[in-house]
C-alpha cells in the first residue's frame, strides 16, 4: 500500500516561525537563534510554501501575522513543546 504522506516543517523551521512572530522582525528573530536574517526569512518563505499559507505580512521595516499565521502559531507552539518533552 502506497500511503502519501504531509511534509512536516523540520523544528528549526517551526521555531524561526515562531520567534519571528514573537519578535515581529526576522532580523530579531536571527539574532535570538544565531542565524542570518536571510535564513530565516528562507526558513519562513519555505514553510509558507509548504503549507500554503501566507503567515507574514510584511509591512516597512516589520513582519506581522496575517490571519492565517495567528491560527498556525498555537499549533506551532504546541508541537515545539511536545518536542521539548522528548528530549
Amino acid at each position: 500500500m502506497n500511503m502519501r504522506r504531509r511534509l512536516i516543517p523540520e523544528i528549526a523551521t517551526l521555531q524561526a516561525f515562531e520567534c519571528a512572530a514573537r519578535h515581529g522582525s526576522f532580523t530579531r528573530a536571527a539574532e535570538e537563534l544565531s542565524l542570518t536574517q536571510s535564513a530565516v526569512s528562507r526558513q519562513i518563505r519555505d514553510l509558507e510554501a509548504q503549507t500554503g499559507l501566507m503567515l507574514f505580512e510584511r509591512v516597512r521595516q516589520r513582519v506581522v501575522l496575517s490571519d492565517a499565521g495567528a491560527r498556525f502559531l498555537p499549533e506551532v507552539r504546541r508541537l515545539l513543546a511536545q518536542s521539548e518533552q522528548l528530549m
